[in-house]
């Protein structure tokens, strides 16, 4: 799954520019971000007229590495194949569902079936750890050289979505092992706007001989977006048991660091997930998968502006089922959870009797609901639509975000 970020989902690491709790400023510091203008990591950090070059990486790891964690779709054919032993030839199965849309069950594809797929899914978000990404508080302490200090006090905001086009293909090596890949080409759109300012009546001027600065805190935005390719995930399935109805698999995910990081494109480290799933055919098919995500270290990770931290790691599991609604038509719900262990989080605090927020670090749980339809119009061919919805406010919570998708099974 994209947590490519994609999902590779991103727009949170920007944040980081506006501060954090009684940060100082200091001009003429260099930035990480002066030389990369560019980059959607530092949009925020030139918000206003780089007042900061520091762009204060704990908030905006805070946002970012909680954008790695964007769901794929699962690279799973509705379609799956079985060895018929009378003619030694793979042939269709009986199975009466077209299985879930995000999570997997314990089927693999049948030995020498190619399965390819695309999905497109959007998303957008609304709040941060229950802080509205229209209205985020934040303090700069600002100190001139001279020894002049005032708390200025910012209201800002943040809009980003995240257009996800994926394209999967798995490919069945044996009649219990499949291998699969999925590419997401990702597109981010991210506008950042200081929405008010206090003791802020005009450009704060740092008249320091020969180099006078001045920063501006008052009312402006700015708006940037990005394309590319995010994170390419490799998995490896294969069934373990089978009994009757009755079917396990394990597998593992393995992602790799292709989509550029301060774009937001990707999570800018290697991932591993190992997994099981477990199903049970028949009308009504229920399904159960647990697995953990570990992840290496990225720039969006660290603490400092352009050093690399840990990104966090988290155990996800779900429960669902897929209900034959017509011979050519499945209904697909899951409940999708997540504890988060080491997240870079946001707090709301007060400086100076200002709102601010601060940075904390811990683990928190997610709660998400899925629902959808898979639809067979002809021969091997699969529709998918789907909604997922975010059930808490903890973490970076997103509105509900469609999917559609369509695949095809060769035999």
């Amino acid at each position: 799954m994209i947590k490519p970020l994609c999902l590779i989902l991103v727009f949170v690491v920007a944040l980081g520019t506006c501060a954090t709790q009684g940060q100082t400023i200091v001009p003429g510091t260099p930035g990480f971000c002066t030389d990369r203008p560019d980059k959607l990591y530092c949009l925020l950090p030139r918000l206003f007229d780089e007042a900061n070059p520091d762009p204060f990486t704990p908030v905006t790891a805070a946002f970012a590495s909680q954008l790695t964690q964007v769901p794929l779709a699962s690279p799973a054919s509705g379609i799956i194949y079985v060895l018929d032993p009378r003619i030694n030839v793979p042939v269709r199965s009986g199975q009466e569902t077209y299985g879930p849309v995000l999570t997997d069950r314990g089927d693999t594809l049948g030995r020498h079936a190619l399965f390819v797929a695309f999905t497109f899914q959007h998303f957008s978000f609304s709040s941060i750890d229950g802080i509205s990404l229209g209205q985020i508080p934040v303090v700069f302490n600002v100190c001139t050289i001279t020894g002049q200090c005032a708390p200025i006090g910012t209201i800002d905001s943040i809009n980003l979505t995240v257009n996800q086009y994926a394209f999967f293909a798995t490919y069945g090596l044996a009649n219990r092992v499949d291998v699969s890949v999925a590419v997401p080409l990702i597109n981010v759109n991210m506008g950042a706007a200081g929405v008010s300012c206090t003791i802020c009546d005009g450009p704060i001027d740092y008249s320091v001989p020969p180099n006078g600065v001045q920063y501006d805190f008052r009312p402006q935005s700015k708006s940037q977006g990005a394309l590319g390719l995010g994170d390419v995930v490799f998995r490896v399935k294969g069934q373990v048991l089978r009994h009757g109805k009755y079917k396990i698999a394990l597998g593992g995910d393995f992602r790799v660091a292709t989509g550029d990081a301060l774009n937001f494109l990707g999570a800018g480290a290697v991932g591993v997930r190992p997994f099981v799933a477990f199903s049970r055919g028949g009308h009504i098919s229920p399904h159960l998968n647990v697995g953990y995500q570990w992840n290496g270290d990225s720039i969006l990770g660290g603490e400092v502006a352009g050093t690399k931290g840990k990104l966090p790691d988290n155990l996800f599991y779900s429960a669902g089922f897929d209900a034959a609604l017509h011979s050519k038509l499945t209904l697909a719900g899951d409940f999708l959870g997540e504890h988060v262990v080491g997240q870079f989080r946001l707090k709301r605090i007060v400086t100076d009797n200002v709102p601010d927020v601060s940075v904390v670090k811990g683990n928190f749980n997610t709660a998400k609901a899925s629902v959808g339809l898979k639809y067979n119009p002809v021969k091997n061919m699969i529709i998918s639509g789907n909604v997922l919805l975010r059930l808490d406010h903890n973490g970076l919570r997103n509105k509900p975000v469609p999917l559609i998708g369509v695949s095809y099974t060769f035999n």
